[in-house]
């Protein structure tokens, strides 16, 4: 149990940098548009375009840290096939856990610290796309 408890740290901690990672590369594109934005109002392609941009980082982002766990569940043994590891991660990480696919006894700490992963993404993700949406409209559509 010990160490399923410091794989999964490790594992989640990796996961969070590579998730701040796309929260300071959003946050530097957000205030690279306010500057470009800042004597005009940005046009709606523009404004699509950076929306695209985040939500294809979040997607992208999201990718890696499912790829992340599989991974390990591969190298771990705990999957025959890479196809079965990508599975399980997806669908544990976005907590939806369908049950299909499990994890023996010896490891399945680690499917709780894929959710808890997810969970958090979901959040961080949640916000900085509020951000961005937030920013651009005060662009795209100034108040008063």
């Amino acid at each position: 149990m010990i160490v399923e408890l410091a794989i999964g740290t490790v594992t989640i901690i990796t996961s969070m940098t590579v998730m701040i990672g796309f929260v300071l590369i959003a946050l530097r594109l957000v205030r690279n548009a306010e500057d470009n934005y800042a004597d005009h109002r940005p046009a709606l392609w523009q404004f699509f375009l950076m929306l695209a941009v985040t939500v294809a980082l979040v997607l992208g982002t999201n990718t890696v840290c499912v790829w992340l766990w599989a991974g390990l569940f591969r190298v771990l043994g705990v999957f025959a096939t890479l196809e079965e590891a990508v599975y399980f991660s997806m669908v544990s990480f976005t907590t939806v856990g369908y049950g299909d696919v499990v994890v023996d006894k010896g490891w399945r700490i680690l499917s709780g610290f894929v959710a808890v992963n997810g969970l958090l993404a979901f959040g961080i993700f949640t916000a900085v796309l509020i951000e961005v949406i937030r920013s651009l409209s005060n662009r795209y559509m100034p108040r008063g």
